[in-house]
């Protein structure tokens, strides 16, 4: 079995929605560099990788692009090898990560979601892809644990094992997980998948051969700070 290393796995954090649904706070700022505890959200993400190993990382963006390149300039002491990936017009989850993956280096990457905060480190996520002998991992966490309308997106339908068999509509609740917003997967998988606009859960069942897409099962709370209420609620924790 192939070992799996933060320190040795690109990461490519997709920054590159609206954030429609923040309304005014985010017609000036893209949502992942929108201040939580005085600081932008992204950072204190980056920071998280860091602290795990994780040198190479790669920010695919869109929504008002210049403010990650900034950003990128600012803390290239703390992340020399970050780099920003534009896309030329918004792409969507799957289409944004298979736009960034062609900058990776790594034969295994892992990707996540950079307006997120549930499973905080990715050393697990990429232990159980490299156990199951998985192409594709996605991070899940219990619909109990998620904070705001994050729910709302839907669950994720399993088989048996914990294999990927699909996502299934309206609020999830009780023992239903949810996608948390963090995936590991091979490189050379993804650099296969279609150029275009998409949306990563609507295709993935297209998008990932059958018997190869997996999940890891997180016990962490999931923070989506996609809304104002989740927003506020970032900010009052990083107080604590």
């Amino acid at each position: 079995m192939a070992v799996l290393r933060p320190e040795t796995s690109d990461v490519i954090v997709l920054c590159g929605g609206r954030g429609a649904r923040l309304g005014s706070l985010t017609a000036a700022t893209p949502k992942p560099l929108l201040p939580v505890g005085g600081e932008p959200f992204l950072l204190r993400r980056l920071r998280a990788l860091r602290a795990e190993g994780v040198r190479r990382i790669l920010l695919a963006v869109h929504y008002l692009a210049p403010q990650f390149h900034a950003f990128a300039r600012t803390y290239a002491g703390e992340f020399p090898s970050m780099i920003v990936v534009e896309e030329p017009r918004p792409l969507g989850t799957g289409g944004a990560l298979r736009h960034a993956v062609r900058y990776a280096q790594s034969s295994v990457c892992v990707a996540l979601n950079g307006d997120c905060w549930g499973v905080k480190a990715i050393a697990p996520v990429l232990e159980a892809h490299a156990r199951r002998r998985a192409r594709f991992t996605m991070a899940i966490v219990r619909a109990e644990r998620v904070e705001g309308n994050a729910r709302r997106k839907g669950m994720v339908s399993l088989g048996p094992e914990g294999e990927i068999r699909g996502f299934t509509t309206g609020d999830a609740s009780g023992q239903a997980w949810v996608n948390a917003g963090v995936y590991a997967f091979d490189r050379a998988l993804v650099d296969a998948w279609p150029e275009g606009s998409y949306d990563l859960e609507q295709q993935l069942l297209s998008l990932v051969p059958p018997g190869s897409g997996w999940t890891f099962r997180s016990d962490e709370s999931l923070l989506d700070i996609g809304t104002p209420d989740c927003y506020d609620l970032a900010n009052q924790l990083s107080a604590r």
